[in-house]
């Protein structure tokens, strides 16, 4: 079923494109939006017309770095309800933790989650995201993300670096100037990195009370999405992103996973069963995903992401892509490069 999100991720969308010259209305309707729409609360559409409108709209106006623009146009109002999530928590660790965890409310094809430890990382995972042109949507997710924790914290969020999957589309200052940070490239993930101490820092607009009502209510409450929006579903989303991050060790099993997620693998299983998936249907869309995005990395070798799949031999990767995607993985870049 097709994720939807809120339009209200289009806030800011009309003035950036007035001020660079481009007819919003036209920009949106060439991505299948209704423009009438825009300003409505209630209105959720295809997540992958937002994908698409972010880059029609950098390819048309001719601005490699709309995605991150647009994220510097906007601020934790573009969440809905999980806005409240935000401006109520105690610190840093609280707004990642609770976001996360209720933003299948704005979305559910973005997931956010924190690791923490010896590093400790913010990351942004994509659901499902094939688009060849989906290096706008990760750029304005991420942007989101730091601007509107940075917003609340009044600018005293400062990430060590951010790390992006894909290959640079802009100018290194045109980065710099927006996180002030090294921002990399090529990376495993998509994530900022925090020192630490950094979630601890306090809002002042901390509200515990405010935010326990809210948790409670948005628990509870059904969205306009789709079904995959309903906490039911949720175990999917955290399993996806548990494996997405065991890929590379190749140490994948039903049970590793219900272990981390703090539950058995008979249940686990159960779970994914409701949701219309096996564990290991789950494992194999997802590597999938991965392999479509990794291989358009001219600069990654084919052994290098057979290994970021979890496959210890370069035959057995092969055969799985020849069965996703009908072809060999060099005639599927050949192709490619030939359009």
């Amino acid at each position: 079923m097709t994720a939807r999100i809120r339009s209200s991720c289009l806030k800011g969308f009309i003035s950036l494109a007035e001020e660079l010259g481009g007819d919003p209305k036209q920009l949106i309707s060439a991505a299948g939006i209704d423009h009438t729409r825009v300003n409505d609360e209630d209105y959720f559409f295809p997540f992958i017309d937002f994908i698409q409108l972010l880059a029609i709209s950098a390819n048309r106006l001719d601005c490699s770095n709309f995605g991150l623009r647009l994220a510097l146009n906007q601020d934790h109002e573009i969440l809905g309800p999980v806005a409240f999530l935000a401006l109520a928590s105690s610190d840093v660790r609280e707004i990642i933790k609770s976001v996360g965890k209720f933003l299948y409310h704005y979305t559910p094809a973005i997931t956010l989650s924190l690791e923490e430890g010896e590093h400790c990382y913010a990351h942004l995972d994509f659901i499902g995201l094939q688009d060849s042109d989906y290096e706008q949507i990760v750029e304005h997710t991420v942007g989101c993300t730091y601007n509107i924790i940075s917003l609340l914290t009044n600018g005293l969020l400062k990430p060590l670096n951010v790390s992006f999957r894909h290959s640079k589309i802009s100018r290194e200052n045109q980065y710099q100037n927006i996180f002030n940070c090294p921002v990399l490239f090529n990376q495993r993930h998509n994530a900022i990195e925090l020192d630490t101490k950094l979630l601890k820092l306090n809002l002042n607009s901390k509200n515990p009370k405010l935010h326990k009502l809210v948790s409670n209510y948005l628990s509870m409450v059904e969205t306009e999405t789709d079904t995959a929006t309903q906490p039911t579903t949720l175990a999917s989303h955290q399993a996806r992103h548990l494996i997405k991050k065991l890929l590379p060790t190749g140490e994948i099993t039903r049970e590793l996973v219900a272990d981390k997620m703090n539950t058995h693998g008979r249940s686990l299983h159960r779970k994914l069963q409701s949701e219309g998936y096996t564990f290991d249907s789950l494992v194999d869309e997802i590597r999938k995903d991965e392999a479509a995005k990794l291989i358009k990395n001219k600069d990654m070798p084919m052994s290098q992401i057979a290994g970021a799949l979890g496959y210890s031999e370069q035959s057995s990767f092969n055969r799985a892509f020849k069965r996703w995607f009908g072809m060999t993985p060099r005639k599927y870049i050949s192709n490619k490069n030939a359009t």
